[in-house]
């Protein structure tokens, strides 16, 4: 049962805007440090290609008709808008990323200081610099954005729903919440679920008032509505549907979406893995458990109904588990991001009593601000290396040099997605880039892997990126071509077919990510 205190929690307002400022000024400088070292990836390229034509209409027709980034569109043309700004490169691509991510910071601020005071509002601002999630600012797709557009709702919400007697005009948070909603609907197909906290939040507080309020209801609706908007986006990903890539989503995706959350960590054995992820549980059913005792004293001020909007955003790994299940029928972390919300909030809640201890809390402030500084330059400096380690492979060997360089025009085949990518973007030599052509199969794929999703890419890609692709049939026709085999890629089937067809292949050397070859025979047509 909520209680008063005899004493509130100290503001220190105009010292908590400079640490809020000091944050986020750090946020900012190690994430874009942090992309100057990050070669872009798969996820990143279909974004890169999509959003980087000419104008925004055909970003939109893109998405309606050519999809390659499976996504609604708004982040897309938040990303093209920075292209258009900073030009055609990773950073500009990655920097709506990077605004959510401050976004939410700034939101998980204003949040937690009136839940907690302004000591507690640091806290919480630097608590998700020390999560794996932080990556997400430094990655040209919606999850970052995503995260910073659903701290706004629970925010806008948040003051729309005050009741401490004092009037005040509600516009302008009805209208935040409104357009939280909206946007988050528009960035990505799992973003409807930010409806859950702030629809259950809105419930419990009917119940408790015994009456709705029409403003946050109008709001709600007003947000839903843009479903209508995404419709069209959606039918054009039925190409996608019938043979789509996925692992399925199995009770593990719930516990392994909480895990990521916090830590990017690669286990030396499986044993060890499932001793790591025992501890997680076991410490976030602890701050489960001080939260539960910080609700049940809580101030006669603060509202129960908080407490089940930030309880229902915990739950999202949950609510994405059954939204993949029986909806998607695909599930990743990165789409349940905003579960760390409420994670951060409520630690940062919990302590809020010990931060009124001017030595508990500038010792606790010194301390993040160190971790934060000494975790990221390791995750940049790690960076560095996989990226130095993936350009390397990148390298021609001198015999593989030789053999490129003695026909200057003959096309070179990758059928690995990732690595044609790579090699197109990242390759210092313009006049080799321009011979990469990308080996595509509908019927080889479905053979070997089973789904098609990277030949639907594959024809997508090729109706607008200034990329050069080969069907099989065609490729099949080519004396003696050169090609790039990656034997054992989980997304690649060519080596599986030029064996199973009996085709001799002449090795040469290692280089574009794998190992360079030349076919000494004609591979076989498809079956």
């Amino acid at each position: 049962m909520a209680t008063s205190e005899s004493s509130a929690p100290p503001q220190d307002t105009t010292n908590s805007y400079v640490w809020l400022a000091v944050f986020l000024l750090l946020t900012a400088s190690l994430s874009l440090l942090w992309s100057h070292v990050r070669l872009m990836w798969f996820d990143e390229f279909l974004s890169f290609y999509s959003d980087g034509v000419s104008t925004f209409h055909q970003v939109v027709l893109i998405q309606l008709h050519h999809p390659i980034s499976l996504d609604p569109p708004t982040y897309h043309l938040l990303s093209h808008f920075c292209m258009d700004v900073l030009g055609r490169n990773a950073t500009a691509l990655r920097l709506p990323a990077l605004a959510g991510f401050l976004l939410f910071q700034v939101c998980l601020f204003f949040f937690v200081r009136r839940i907690a005071g302004s000591r507690s509002a640091i806290i919480a601002v630097a608590l998700p610099l020390l999560t794996a999630s932080f990556r997400y600012s430094v990655e040209g797709r919606p999850y970052g954005l995503l995260l910073g557009i659903y701290a706004l709702s629970v925010l806008c919400w948040q003051i729309a729903t005050l009741d401490d007697g004092v009037p005040r005009n509600r516009i302008l948070p009805l209208t935040g919440l409104a357009l939280s909603i909206a946007l988050a609907i528009t960035s990505h197909y799992y973003g409807i679920l930010i409806l859950i906290p702030v629809t259950l939040g809105e419930l419990s507080r009917t119940l408790i008032r015994k009456r709705l309020d029409a403003g946050v209801l109008t709001a709600l609706a007003l947000g839903l509505s843009s479903i209508v908007l995404i419709l069209p986006f959606q039918h054009a990903l039925l190409a996608y549907r019938q043979h789509y890539y996925s692992n399925g989503v199995d009770l593990h995706d719930i516990t392994l979406g909480y895990f990521e959350l916090f830590i990017h960590y690669v286990a030396p054995s499986v044993v060890f893995a499932k001793l790591v992820e025992a501890i997680a549980v076991v410490l976030t059913l602890l701050l489960g458990y001080a939260g539960y005792k910080r609700f049940r004293h809580r101030p006669a001020t603060e509202h129960a109904y908080t407490w089940v909007a930030l309880t229902s955003m915990a739950l999202l790994p949950f609510f994405g588990y059954l939204f993949g299940r029986y909806v998607t029928h695909t599930m990743a972390v990165r789409y349940v991001i905003a579960a760390l919300f409420p994670f951060a909030a409520i630690l940062a809640i919990v302590l809020e009593r010990k931060l009124r201890s001017n030595s508990f809390y500038y010792r606790t402030l010194a301390l993040l601000f160190v971790a934060v500084i000494a975790v990221n330059a390791l995750n940049i400096a790690e960076e560095r290396r996989e990226s130095n380690a993936i350009l390397a492979r990148l390298q021609l060997a001198p015999e593989a040099s030789a053999a490129v360089h003695q026909s200057p025009t003959e096309p070179i085949f990758i059928q690995d997605f990732n690595y044609f990518y790579l090699s197109t973007y990242y390759n210092p030599d313009p006049t080799l880039r321009q011979r990469i052509s990308l080996l595509y199969s509908q019927q080889q794929e479905l053979r070997w892997l089973q789904h098609d999703t990277l030949y639907v890419t594959a024809v997508n890609l090729l109706t607008f990126a200034p990329l050069s692709g080969t069907s099989y049939a065609d490729f099949v026709h080519n004396p003696k071509p050169l090609v790039v085999l990656r034997p054992g890629g989980s997304m690649s089937w060519i080596s599986n077919q030029l064996e199973a067809s009996h085709t001799e292949v002449k090795p040469i050397a290692p280089g574009l990510g794998g190992r360079l070859v030349r076919l000494t025979t004609q591979p076989a047509p498809a079956p």
